[in-house]
């Protein structure tokens, strides 16, 4: 019998989704209508009012209505990006909401209860995402129909589902995360039952499918030599490729050679060849792919670097994400880290997300459990102003945990000025010569004249439990304060030095 208000574990994956739920005690992973535990994060509309999800939307990708279909939004996600579907534009976020409820429909359906008796659920993130891309996590999220809804981060879900949710000791692990789109590397501080994350950074360059992609364009180069045929620029014959270099990939993880076999016929042309049979070893596919090992040695180095940890810190290596099977995975990173540091590998890595977001969504029954839990995420970036000068002050460094509230007390440059800008940007450095992301922001009109110097205007940075930021300044004449909450791509990136100068503000 399914227990009164359920609650789900949801790993909404860049390539796949998951769901899972917790049975006697065991987290599993709830299969779709065909069977299978993950489901392709594709959707394809029929109209604006229905739309398939999963395999059925990924195979029509190399059909004739391939401009209905929608690919991956997670990449986009908290973005600008739009995708026009027969004069309608949708955003990542509402695409996301069309995958969610059908990963809570797969839900009810193996409970045998209606969607609306879903409410409670863990949603997985990654622990690098930014708040205005967790925000819009949080906000599909509510649009499908959850109301009782906790953010959680991938890598604290890994090292649950690794069984490190009881440890009694502490433990130094990073979370190595390379699923179909993304890497994510997280730095993690295992201490008498809290996880405190020390460092996160990832890449959107780096996952399984850039790895599919260099393979294909090898595969396609040999195609042209021996028939002359491009590949490269048909979108159906180059999808069909993608499809064989994903197979060869998953193989080469298990044997040292494969073979490819790739027929096809060439009208009119009975003298060329009709097919494409080459052999690729694992050694081979390792050159083919030296960019892709090398874009993941520099993310994970970059965490490192950003967050002030060398290597010999870490006690254990935690692998997730089904690219993260391939063996030159495990040979990249037994030359990063020095003997002793043990790399795990349980076994379905590309499961771990969702099987820790399930054990974490069956402790929602006992919420004097799961608050006890404690998970203190960092942030990402520093956040904080950018001054009359161009420059950023920083009001929440890199790597702060939060939830937190900070008061910083700025006021004008300048005499009488009438009002002041207050910029709110982040960056992951604070360097001269970096480059500032906008996050919006709240002008203070109407001051009262006074000399540069005098007022005095309390700026006010909250971060909430899902990283969300939230900035409120303090009005100097009546002493009323104005809100934003921020949201990344209203103005762009901003360079050191802008066109736009002059804020108005200075640090007290």
């Amino acid at each position: 019998m399914a227990q009164a208000q359920p609650a789900i574990g949801i790993d909404l994956g860049t390539t796949t989704s998951k769901v899972g739920y917790v049975v006697k005690g065991t987290p599993i992973i709830l299969p779709n209508e065909r069977g299978n535990l993950s489901t392709p994060s594709v959707v394809a509309f029929r109209d604006h009012q229905t739309a398939w999800v999963g395999e059925l939307a990924r195979n029509l990708m190399l059909g004739r209505d391939r401009e209905k279909i929608v690919a991956y939004p997670k990449r986009f996600i908290g973005t600008d990006k739009r995708y026009k579907i027969e004069g309608r534009e949708y955003s990542p976020s509402e695409i996301a909401v069309i995958i969610l409820r059908k990963l809570k429909n797969l839900a009810a359906r193996y409970l045998c209860i209606a969607e609306n008796e879903i409410r409670k659920a863990i949603l997985t993130v990654p622990a690098h995402f930014n708040d205005s891309q967790r925000l819009a996590m949080l906000k599909a999220s509510k649009l499908a129909g959850f109301d009782d809804i906790k953010l959680v981060s991938e890598p604290v879900a890994v090292a649950v589902a690794h069984g490190y949710l009881e440890h009694p000791g502490s433990e130094r692990m990073l979370v190595f995360d390379l699923g179909g789109g993304s890497l994510d590397v997280t730095l993690i501080e295992l201490h008498d039952g809290s996880f405190y994350i020390k460092g996160t950074g990832g890449s959107d360059s780096a996952g399984g499918i850039f790895f599919d992609r260099a393979l294909a364009g090898f595969l396609a180069r040999r195609f042209e030599e021996l028939c002359g045929i491009d590949f490269i620029n048909d979108p159906v014959l180059y999808q069909n490729l993608i499809n064989i270099a994903e197979r060869t990939k998953i193989d080469l993880s298990f044997v040292e050679e494969t073979e490819v076999l790739f027929p096809y016929l060439i009208p009119g042309n009975k003298n060329k060849k009709s097919y494409l049979n080459v052999r690729v070893s694992r050694s081979h596919f390792e050159r083919i792919t030296s960019e892709n090992y090398q874009e993941i040695r520099n993310t994970v180095m970059d965490v490192f670097k950003r967050s002030s940890i060398v290597p010999g810190w870490v006690s254990r290596v935690l692998l997730a994400g089904g690219a993260s099977r391939m063996p030159g995975v495990r040979k990249l990173l037994s030359e990063i880290f020095p003997p002793g540091v043990r790399i795990e590998d349980p076994g379905n890595a590309e499961k771990s997300v969702v099987l820790g977001a399930s054990v974490l969504a069956g402790m929602m029954y006992n919420p004097d459990k799961l608050s006890s839990l404690e998970l203190k995420n960092v942030t990402s970036q520093h956040l904080g102003l950018e001054d009359n000068d161009g420059e950023m002050i920083v009001i929440i460094p890199r790597g702060t945990p939060y939830p937190l509230e900070v008061t910083k007390t700025f006021t004008t440059a300048m005499d009488n000025e009438s009002e002041v800008i207050i910029h709110i940007i982040q960056s992951g450095d604070t360097d001269k010569g970096s480059r500032y992301q906008s996050l919006g922001q709240i002008t203070l009109k109407g001051l009262p004249p006074a000399r540069a110097g005098e007022p005095n205007i309390p700026v006010t940075f909250v971060v909430d439990e899902y990283g969300v930021l939230k900035v409120m300044a303090m009005h100097p004449k009546n002493g009323k304060y104005l809100e934003l909450t921020t949201k990344v791509g209203q103005g762009g990136k901003i360079a050191t030095k802008p066109e736009r100068r002059g804020t108005g503000l200075r640090v007290v």
